[in-house]
């Protein structure tokens, strides 16, 4: 008798978001790779839309030639493409901004909550000592992709990105779990963060007795940096 293996499908898919350099990448990798998950990046999707090679250098995006992507036709482009793939199937992890406003099909969303400082530390530990920024700089830099980024979305969906996460089954803050910009205090962040995350959506995808134990001491074990779950309600 041929076993359809029915316990192991996915019925819903994840979306991690959060301003740049919050971690969405990241945590959405490490997610796709432990549950078998379908890893899909709006910013990739991005450059392949628009005729770009969808494997650049960490600091692309700062560059002129991917602010010149900075448009609403090709954002418009993107979110068409992603909100095509939710209905192919299911089983997928979205790192993408706008996701958990627009989806269509059941899915986790969690919002990394992360400060300016925090995001420059990554940012800088991320380019591992390839980008020409200079250190004082990168505040900046982020803060012009958030602007850019946070107009451009309000403009096209009226979403409030950052302000209105009313959509958001988990809204984590990890500002405080990197505190300078070292390998060694990105790992500790990565792997505090992952904790989190990893028992959500082994919760979610599994429903299974034991992530939900484990999603309950987790959230236990951190609550002074839930600011908002819904998951278990």
């Amino acid at each position: 008798m041929t076993n359809d293996h029915s316990e192991l499908k996915y019925h819903g898919s994840v979306c991690i978001s959060g301003l740049t350099a919050s971690g969405k990448t990241t945590h959405s990798l490490l997610l796709a790779g432990e549950f078998g998950l379908t890893f899909v990046s709006g910013s990739q999707v991005r450059l392949f839309l628009s005729g770009v090679f969808p494997i650049q250098q960490k600091d692309f995006w700062l560059t002129k030639e991917g602010k010149d992507l900075w448009r609403e036709e090709v954002f418009r482009k993107v979110e068409v493409e992603l909100l095509r793939l939710e209905k192919l199937s299911s089983g997928y992890v979205f790192d993408t901004f706008t996701m958990p406003w627009l989806h269509q099909e059941p899915a986790l969303c969690i919002w990394l909550a992360s400060d300016i400082e925090s995001r420059k530390n990554k940012s800088i530990v991320s380019h591992r000592g390839l980008s020409d920024f200079p250190d004082d700089s990168y505040i900046d830099k982020i803060n012009e992709k958030d602007f850019v980024t946070i107009d451009l979305y309000k403009t096209l969906y009226d979403i409030d990105i950052g302000t209105n996460l009313d959509c958001f089954d988990l809204v984590i803050d990890i500002s405080t779990f990197i505190n300078e910009p070292s390998l060694e205090s990105s790992l500790r962040s990565i792997a505090k963060a992952h904790k989190i995350i990893r028992a959500a959506a082994g919760y979610y995808l599994s429903k299974s007795d034991d992530f939900q134990d484990a999603f309950r001491s987790v959230i236990e074990e951190n609550k002074d940096y839930i600011v908002h779950n819904s998951l278990l309600a």
